[in-house]
């Protein structure tokens, strides 16, 4: 799956969203591999986050950064021979959330026989919006097997985007995906 450059300003979302809630993050490994005995690793070429062609876009700059970060933190090296390969993936959604809450209000009504109570008003809200998803990929290239991914999920707030925001959810997911 690749991601257009349309995709990118509504990926900033996911990343903005870590400013104020934080995005949701879920984690898979698989049960029968050890994460902390890799000791070598590089990025999948190309990335999932790259145009088309195979050009390298901003986004996957940043997240490439982030990441270099954050495997250094956990002690592993950078080699043209990796133990691990990591791939990063971007997807947005468009999603309705429709509420219906009954109101605090019962209306009374005066009738020929004296007062009565109508039925409760309901209140329905409906919002649309953006959600992003960023999955980051861990593959054994020896095994050829992906041994873990994790993701993290959050409602599209701003078209702005910082590396300070890339290294903040790529921290959030590798905490849990790899921690030190």
């Amino acid at each position: 799956m690749r991601t257009s450059i349309f995709a990118l300003p509504l990926v900033v979302f996911l990343l903005a969203g870590c400013a104020t809630s934080g995005p949701a993050i879920t984690v898979n490994a698989s049960p029968e591999v050890d994460l902390t005995s890799y000791q070598t690793w590089n990025f999948l070429q190309p990335l999932g986050t790259d145009r088309s062609a195979g050009f390298r876009s901003p986004l996957s700059t940043m997240l490439m950064s982030a990441m270099v970060n954050q495997m250094a933190a956990r002690g592993l090296r950078q080699s043209d021979t990796p133990d691990l390969l990591v791939d990063f993936f971007i997807t947005t959604q468009e999603r309705i959330d429709v509420r219906t809450r009954p109101t605090n209000s019962v209306r009374r009504a005066h009738w020929n026989q004296g007062w009565y109570n109508t039925w409760p008003n309901y209140e329905t809200t409906v919002r649309q919006f953006t959600e992003g998803t960023l999955l980051i990929d861990l593959i054994d290239p020896n095994r050829q097997a992906l041994v873990a991914e994790g993701w993290a999920q959050s409602r599209i707030r701003s078209t702005e985007f910082t590396q300070q925001q890339a290294d903040e959810v790529v921290g959030l997911i590798m905490a849990q995906m790899l921690p030190r």
